[in-house]
């Protein structure tokens, strides 16, 4: 709801008041004590439905000024009422104590409130602890003895245990006791041992209570222990060294001695003053044993001088003390004196070095290091001398005004430094290089390194001078010369003075501008006194007619301007003789280069350089050189080459230029003949294509241009062939089509063409030809190719250009290293079959490169050298002239999964990719298994008289190179082996004469003789069934009386009852043969069929149907054969 409130906004002059709000009503409290005048606002402000913060401003406009007052209005707020205090009253310890309050929000906000309180009661005890300490202090009671400071304690600690689990017992580094708790029994007494082991030389005070349970009162033990340390002194408490020499080495002694019990530990505290850290003790720590010493060696090195008194202390480990020893004396200065009272240089040239000696003796007994300089010397860079400044050939370093703001430094100390020796002493050279034109009054000053400076002086004096040079001869004539030939003459100096000086001619400045150029090859120099010199001059004029320049010969340190002379000559120019005046060529072919030769001779001492152009521009005629340069007495030879494009005259004119002198003109004329049809491939008289294989187009491609300046129509023909040599004819290859039957060459007619035939050529037109050919036979052709060409508007055809055509065409030949592959595998039943290879290489033989790709059918694949098979798919092989492919042919003899001896025969087929030729190479495999050959697979005995037994034998070969080891079994399945009875009448016998008692029956042999044929042959035949009609009889079988067959009865035989082989086992060597005996027995009435298995020892098995049946005499046959018998 919408809800009015009131602010009262206070406005006052001088003083500000506070504002300031509580948790429950607005209200303005003045914090003003004295104010003078208030004047109160009243302000009302209309809240919106929208709990929000609001904020305005309050304008308060006076005669003098305008006030701004800020009226802000908080809308929605969290307000929680909690109570200030919390009191539990009496609680028990150790025991969780809880108590509920309520949180109220009051405010118009949702609240998010946390609450945390602070554990006191560690800190209460602490400060009750505190506050009692400082209690029993104000009243001066020693607090390590007062029983209620333990007990309060104690009590405190005790309840700090229980919490922790600390028995609390006794600890420390210096008092332990031993043992430290136990148990004592009525009316005895324990034994507490108490060790006192000290860390340091002071007295140690602790309180130790023993806690006895059962008593509320600890009882106390104070222990109070003196440790004792080390006790080191110096045999001296002062060492006065006296006066010694600065930067000399001083060594002294002194003792240190341990007089306590306990051996002493010492380390020298680093010095912390200047004159503190020039000493040196040695050594610097150590262990002195009880009652012993240690001597201590001092070494001092002062670098400084002055009196000094200094302290060095000693710490000993364990002493609170450190071990002090002083040591004070006083450090003096060196003393020199030099062996001549000055150094006088009198007068010296400029730039001439002069050197004189001295030596410094050291008469104190400390080695000393000097350092000398001359006061007053320059501060710049080193003086020149003479012989340097012969070798600056600038013109501005031989000017005066070269040098310098910064006088240079022309006294040099060797050596500018050293150490003295006590009481020795040194030699130093001093030399003087004057680059100033003045008197020398300067001192040698001595500085001592470490001592001071300007220690000692000696006194130098000097005049430097510049010796006066004039010229002899001031003008030099050179007389006639060539343009920039380079003439020499010398200039003589004369040195009239009692002092060497030094020249230089100055290079020439303004050398573009100058009409001659001069140099000297030796433009610098010394000059002795009352002497003179030659100096070389070279002259080259640069422009024709007569040339003076002026030269100028610079003296070392002379003041003013140098020296002058001048150079006087006439020039000329380079002197060139042409000949030939006039150059005719006459007739000249076409296209093709004709040159002639100009010569161009030097008769004078210069180069002439030349150049030379054709007057016409595109001329056709070139000049080769067309520029160059005729050495001084040389000649050169300019040939001047035409090239016509047309045949008719050509005119024109050679300009021959000489530099320096006059334009020669040379006249040239020429006739062009021949034809201007050139070819951008050779195609002289003779075009020999090469090799090249037959059944594929032999093209060769040209471009012909027309270089001429008319028109050229173009005729070609093909005139005349001839094969050399017999071609053999190829037998018809496999793929090739009908269409390559149509570029078979026939007799009478050109093999090879140019297309076009026929084609017009205007002035720089180029043309595509081809000149192709094909062949479907190898042979050599050779053929002759005319063109010919009417020019312009001209009707009659010339004959112009004749090319005799020779291509060889051949087949691909390929060198094989077998042209049949056979891989033998002999299984043996202990063998794993495995991958075979064998090697085969491929050679190209002909004059060509041919790209080929093999094709070979399982189980049979190509590999490469490593045995690693050529992937499907893989692009053809190249092979070029003379290059030998190396392959291997895998075979897999387990290509098949049977154990019957196999042969697999393939071909490798190669094709050739340019050619329709094919290859072919015969690759065959013949796995070998332990195999037989068995006669027939079928035994048929047909019917035998009842209770009778027949036997028929059957051939078995081994027709493999394996030897074969066999058994015999039968088939045990009863689906496909049969045995049964059969119900027949017996037959009656007809009246004979002759009284039969007995019969006898026999069993034929196998009258055809079966051969053994070639394993792989015979293998795959089908076998014949052995039967009982194809046999004669052989041997008697068995005997049974008529009378006994009507008294059989029908037993219930096994199969092994009604057949037998013999033998059962054995074993055949390879061709070897064998008779298998198959023997029936003719039950009544039985009719059998059963599967004999013949199972070779890692071989195939064999099965072999053997049939039988027995009944009476029923049959006609067997009754007239009875009869006949009779």
């Amino acid at each position: 709801q919408t809800s009015r409130t009131s602010l009262v906004v206070i406005y006052k002059d001088v003083y500000s008041t506070t504002t300031a709000y509580d948790n429950k009503k607005t209200k303005i409290i003045d914090y003003n004590e004295k104010p003078q005048y208030k004047k109160r606002l009243q302000t009302k402000l209309q809240w919106s439905m929208e709990w929000a913060d609001y904020f305005h401003q309050l304008l308060c406009i006076t005669e003098r000024e305008e006030l701004i007052v800020p009226i802000r209005a908080i809308g929605a707020r969290a307000i929680l009422d909690f109570p200030d205090q919390l009191d539990f009253s009496k609680c028990p310890v150790n025991y969780s104590t809880q108590k509920t309050l309520l949180v109220r929000n009051i405010g118009n906000q949702a609240a998010h409130y946390q609450l945390s309180t602070q554990r006191q009661y560690h800190r209460l005890c602490q400060q009750t602890k505190d506050n009692l300490s400082d209690s029993l202090k104000e009243c001066g009671v020693d607090s390590t003895g007062q029983e209620c400071f333990a007990l309060l304690t104690h009590s405190l600690q005790s309840e700090r245990a229980k919490v922790r689990e600390d028995p609390m017992l006794f600890c420390d580094g210096i008092f332990s006791l031993e043992p430290k708790e136990g148990e004592i029994r009525p009316n005895c007494s324990a034994e507490i041992s108490v060790f006192f082991k000290p860390q340091e030389a002071r007295l140690y005070k602790q309180a130790v209570y023993c806690d006895i349970s059962g008593r509320e009162n600890r009882l106390p033990l104070h222990l109070i222990g003196e440790g004792l340390g080390p006790r080191l002194r110096f045999s001296l408490r002062e060492l006065d060294i006296g006066e010694v020499c600065v930067r000399t080495n001083n060594r002294y002694e002194v003792i240190l001695f341990n007089t306590g019990p306990a051996e002493a530990l010492f380390s020298l505290l680093p010095p912390a003053t200047a004159m503190g850290s020039f000493f040196t003790f040695l050594p610097q720590e150590g262990i002195v044993a009880p009652y012993r010493l240690q001597a201590i060696q001092i070494s001092f090195h002062p670098t400084f001088m002055g009196e000094f008194q200094e302290e060095f202390c000693f710490h000993v480990t364990g002493s609170p003390k450190p071990v002090t020893l002083t040591v004070r004396g006083c450090v003096t200065g060196p003393t020199f004196h030099f062996d001549v009272p000055a150094l006088h240089f009198g007068d010296v040239s400029f730039g001439f070095p002069h050197t004189l000696k001295c030596c410094l003796s050291n008469t104190s007994m400390a080695p000393m290091t000097v350092r000398l300089h001359v006061a007053g010397d320059g501060l710049g860079e080193l003086s020149i001398d003479s012989f340097t400044q012969m070798c600056r050939h600038s013109n501005q370093s031989w000017r005066k005004e070269a040098r310098g703001p910064v006088e240079p430094r022309e006294f040099i100390i060797s050596p500018c430094g050293a150490t003295v020796r006590a009481l020795g002493s040194e030699f130093f050279k001093v030399t003087l290089c004057s680059n100033t034109i003045r008197e020398y009054q300067l001192e040698l000053v001595v500085d001592v390194v470490g001592a001071g400076n300007k220690w000692l002086t000696l006194p130098l004096t000097a005049r430097c001078i510049v010796p006066a040079l004039r010229l002899l001869n001031p003008v030099v004539s050179f007389e006639q010369c060539f343009l920039k030939f380079p003439y020499k003459e010398k200039v003589t100096l004369v040195n009239d003075s009692d002092f060497p000086g030094c020249y230089c001619v100055l290079s020439q400045e303004h050398k573009e501008k100058a009409a001659a150029w001069y140099s000297s090859s030796e433009p610098s120099g010394i000059i002795k006194a009352h002497s003179s010199v030659e100096i070389p001059i070279t002259l080259e004029a640069q422009q024709l007619g007569e040339c003076n320049v002026t030269a100028e010969v610079a003296v070392f340190g002379r003041e003013g301007s140098p020296l002058e002379f001048h150079l006087e000559c006439i020039a000329h120019g380079p002197v060139v003789s042409i000949d030939p005046e006039e150059i005719n060529f006459g007739a000249i072919q076409v296209l093709e280069d004709r040159s002639k030769i100009v010569h161009l001779k030097n008769h004078g001492d210069i180069p002439a350089p030349f150049w030379v152009k054709m007057a016409r521009k595109h001329s056709r005629w070139r000049i080769e050189p067309s520029k160059g340069v005729v050495l001084p007495k040389s000649e050169v030879l300019v040939m001047v080459t035409g090239n016509l494009n047309d045949t008719k005259k050509f005119k024109d004119r050679v300009k021959v230029f000489i530099e320096n002198n006059h334009p020669t003109i040379i006249s040239v004329q020429a006739v062009g003949i021949g034809p201007t049809i050139v070819t951008d491939k050779p195609l002289g008289s003779v075009l020999d294509l090469n090799s090249h294989f037959s059944f594929s187009p032999c093209c060769y491609r040209f471009n012909v241009t027309n270089k001429g300046r008319r028109i050229h129509r173009l005729y070609w023909s093909t005139e005349g062939f001839s094969i050399s040599g017999q071609s053999t004819r190829l037998p018809a290859l496999r793929g090739t089509r009908r269409r390559d039957a149509s570029r078979h060459h026939r007799a009478g007619s050109p093999l090879f063409k140019v297309r076009p035939q026929q084609v017009d050529l205007r002035p720089r037109q180029t043309v595509e030809m081809v000149l192709e050919g094909c062949s479907s036979t190898a042979q050599e052709v050779k053929e002759q190719l005319l063109c010919y060409a009417t020019v312009g508007k001209e009707v009659e055809k010339k004959q112009i250009m004749q090319v005799d055509v020779t291509c060889k065409f051949i087949h691909p030949v390929v060198e094989m290293s077998s042209r049949a592959i056979t891989f033998h595998v002999e299984k043996k039943p202990s063998d794993v079959l495995a991958l075979q290879y064998q090697p085969l290489s491929l050679k190209n033989v002909c004059s060509l490169p041919f790209s080929i790709v093999l094709e070979l059918e399982q189980p049979f694949l190509v590999c490469d050298v490593d045995q690693q098979p050529l992937p499907a798919g893989s692009k053809p092989v190249m092979l070029d002239v003379g290059e030998e492919l190396h392959l291997c042919i895998q075979f897999n003899p387990a290509y098949e999964k049977d154990l019957n001896s196999r042969v697999a025969e393939r071909l490798l087929r190669m094709r050739f990719m340019e050619h329709p030729h094919e290859e072919q190479i015969t690759v065959r495999g013949e796995v070998y298994f332990p195999n037989l050959h068995l006669q027939a697979e079928a035994v048929d005995f047909g019917c035998i008289i009842n209770h009778t037994e027949q036997e028929l034998h059957m051939e078995m070969t081994n027709c493999g190179p394996i030897p074969a080891q066999y058994r015999w079994s039968f088939l045990t399945d009863p689906h496909v082996n049969t045995i049964k009875y059969t119900r027949k009448k017996a037959f009656d016998l007809p009246t004979c004469p002759v009284n039969i008692c007995t019969l006898e029956w026999e069993v034929a042999p196998c009258s055809a003789s079966w051969g053994t044929e070639a394993a792989h042959g015979a293998i795959k035949k089908k076998k014949d069934a052995l039967s009982s009609t194809a046999v004669e009889p052989q041997r008697v079988v068995r005997k049974r009386t008529l009378g006994q067959i009507s008294k059989v009865k029908h037993p219930k035989p096994g199969m092994q009852e009604v057949f037998d082989v013999r033998p059962l086992w054995g074993e055949l060597q390879p061709g070897e043969s064998q008779l298998v005996t198959f023997t029936f027995f003719g039950h009544a009435n039985i009719v059998a069929r059963v599967t004999a298995l013949c199972h070779v020892q890692g071989g195939p098995t064999y099965e072999v149907v053997v049939t039988g049946e027995a009944s009476p005499l029923a049959t006609n046959w067997m009754w007239k054969k009875w009869t006949e018998g009779c």
